[in-house]
């Protein structure tokens, strides 16, 4: 399982916390927690790489996604209504690091609301 780290100023609201345990719960591999996250249409867009349609795939998608990484760092959590962002770093098990940013979309604006939508962007840091 990879490190997890979430800086501290990315819990201080509901939306906020939401998201902070979105990310302990995919890098444990928690499929029930991430699966009662996520609308049972939930799109994940991998910028320039694949689109995953529904949360079965979203779910089945998290070892890909893991294999190999080491560390992840959450650097920012923003929100406002219902679209949230997260920006940080993967640490990858030999050491290559690549800045990430998650666009987020919830099915409504209350704080138990569920995500509809993300596009991730991961680029590789020379």
């Amino acid at each position: 399982m990879p490190e997890l780290s979430i800086e501290e100023n990315c819990s201080n609201s509901p939306r906020k916390q939401f998201l902070s345990d979105f990310y302990v719960a995919f890098t444990e591999r928690d499929e029930e927690a991430i699966r009662s996250m996520l609308t049972d249409d939930v799109q994940l867009v991998i910028v320039g790489e694949q689109t995953l349609d529904g949360n079965q795939s979203v779910v089945d998608s998290m070892d890909l996604f893991l294999d190999g990484v080491a560390k992840i760092t959450v650097e920012n959590i923003i929100t406002h209504g219902d679209i949230a962002a997260v920006n940080g770093v993967i640490t990858t098990d030999n050491g290559d690091s690549y800045e990430f940013c998650e666009v987020f979309k919830f099915e409504g604006h209350t704080k138990d609301a569920n995500i509809t939508s993300i596009k991730s962007y991961v680029i590789e840091m020379a």
